[in-house]
């Protein structure tokens, strides 16, 4: 527990999804005042869980160690099917490009096109997107949904859940 007037369980998300997303995979970090097995946590973490949530690995991690950091995410939709023909279309231009600036909710301009790592769809109808993160302001699924002109189908039709998260010391291959 953090200390102070009004502790709470020291733990911290690498990545929080944002309002709305789904998300499958998803990371935490837990710091625990005894030594358990890991599977002794995930067992004690799925008994306390919520119906819905269910906590399926662990890992113990090196104490003292700097928190874990968001190297990508992988976000999976399926698309309303009048909608395929026209975004793989769009997806062919975008991926054409080396840069391409779009204006975020908050009026900063980002360039879309540099965080994208992989932009396709899958299994005839779901958009598959590889985002990378980068120091500063970044483009978002939200903005690469505004480049395809599928933005205004965000949350109507088109429900996104983010289906993996890639942290850097996985990148490095330093499972």
């Amino acid at each position: 527990m953090s200390e102070g007037f009004h502790p709470k369980m020291r733990m911290s998300f690498p990545s929080a999804l944002a309002l709305g997303v789904a998300g499958n995979n998803e990371v935490f970090e837990l710091d625990l005042t005894e030594s358990l097995t890991v599977q002794e946590i995930i067992k004690r973490l799925n008994q306390a869980a919520c119906n819905g949530l269910q906590f399926l690995f662990a890992k113990e991690v090196i104490v003292r160690r700097k928190r874990a950091v968001l190297f990508a995410s992988v976000y999976e939709m399926a698309l309303p099917e009048n909608t395929v023909k026209q975004t793989e279309q769009k997806i062919q231009e975008f991926l054409s490009q080396t840069s391409f600036t779009v204006v975020k909710h908050n009026g900063i301009s980002v360039d879309a096109r540099s965080v994208v790592e992989e932009l396709a769809i899958i299994d005839d109808q779901t958009l598959r997107m590889k985002l990378t993160v980068t120091r500063g302001a970044d483009a978002g699924f939200r903005e690469v949904l505004e480049v395809l002109r599928l933005k205004d189908q965000l949350f109507r039709t088109i429900f996104p859940v983010r289906t993996h998260v890639l942290l850097c010391e996985e990148q490095n291959g330093n499972l």
